[in-house]
């Protein structure tokens, strides 16, 4: 049985595809890896150690706001909002690059919960397709509403 060049071609190709699928870590690897360091920053800002917070972000993401101002914004939220007393993780997701330089987002989404009211806190971070170095590139807080 004969194979035109256009079969060989799919067939290499799928083989070629499944084995980079295979060397992939899965999502639930990229997410317990940002999950691990977005626990530590928020139990330094429950501490609350600002010195410690800072320390898990990656210098990219000072390139639009200074450590000091940010380290100010961390010390508002614990403030307005009152004691931290407990997390949850309510959604994660991971995006793969494709690209000479492979990457993959990991997104994770908590409501932390605080003796005034609640807030809603986004953690984005870059890894590479290995999962083997996280960095934390942004975060997001938003607070809806104070509790009467």
């Amino acid at each position: 049985m004969q194979y035109s060049a256009l079969s060989k071609w799919f067939c290499l190709t799928g083989l070629l595809f499944l084995a980079m699928a295979c060397s992939t870590p899965s999502d639930k690897i990229f997410i317990q890896k940002a999950e691990v360091i977005a626990n530590q920053l928020l139990d330094a800002m429950a501490e609350p150690n600002y010195d410690k917070a800072i320390s898990f972000y990656d210098p990219r993401f000072f390139e639009r706001i200074s450590t000091g101002e940010w380290q100010t914004i961390l010390k508002r939220l614990n403030d307005k909002l009152g004691k931290y007393q407990a997390r949850e993780m309510t959604a994660s997701r991971v995006q793969h690059g494709f690209s000479t330089i492979s990457t993959a987002t990991t997104v994770l989404v908590y409501r932390v919960n605080y003796e005034n009211s609640y807030a809603i806190q986004k953690f984005t971070f870059m890894s590479d397709e290995k999962a083997d170095k996280m960095a934390l590139v942004g975060h997001y807080i938003d607070y809806p509403e104070i509790k009467k």
